[in-house]
């Protein structure tokens, strides 16, 4: 009896290669245009916009950890949930409960990340131009056009020497 297999029938082998299928460029740009169709169908369906993901940035990189908990001599004391507005809600990351009643520790998502993504939204960084490196690309396409016409100028004059 032959040895039964650990894969489900029909499935796909990981490590198997799939066969490459030849797509042209109109092709291509088809099916990233109706993916990205989808993905706005999508979008548009979760209620999901670019003004709405912009502000939940805003609450995660303007949270202030003064309006969620109090802190004093006693540690840290969470405000109710009730007393949390919806955008300090949204930038608390976790809560964790430590050894006694009422020894909280809070984490907010990273105020960081949250401004980069603002600025770059916003067109607020400057990307610096690349300096072009000896032996860039555009260096050497240049010198293989050198190439290319001085033999293509000694094959013109009859000459085999380079």
């Amino acid at each position: 009896m032959a040895p039964r297999s650990s894969r489900r029938p029909g499935s796909r082998s990981v490590s198997g290669k799939r066969r490459a299928k030849a797509v042209t460029g109109a092709e291509t740009a088809g099916a990233a245009e109706a993916d990205g169709d989808e993905i706005a169908e999508r979008a548009a369906r979760l209620g999901i916009t670019a003004e709405r993901v912009l502000q939940e940035y805003a609450r995660i990189a303007f949270a202030d950890l003064r309006r969620v908990v109090d802190w004093g001599p006693d540690g840290l004391v969470l405000k109710t949930p009730e007393a949390l507005s919806d955008a300090d809600a949204a930038a608390i990351s976790e809560i964790t409960a430590g050894a006694g009643s009422r020894n909280y520790r809070v984490r907010l998502y990273d105020k960081k990340a949250a401004l980069d993504a603002i600025a770059r939204h916003l067109g607020m960084f400057v990307r610096s131009p690349r300096p072009q490196e000896s032996g860039s690309p555009i260096d050497l396409a240049e010198d293989a056009r050198e190439v290319l016409a001085r033999r293509l100028a000694s094959l013109a004059a009859g000459s085999t020497e380079e």
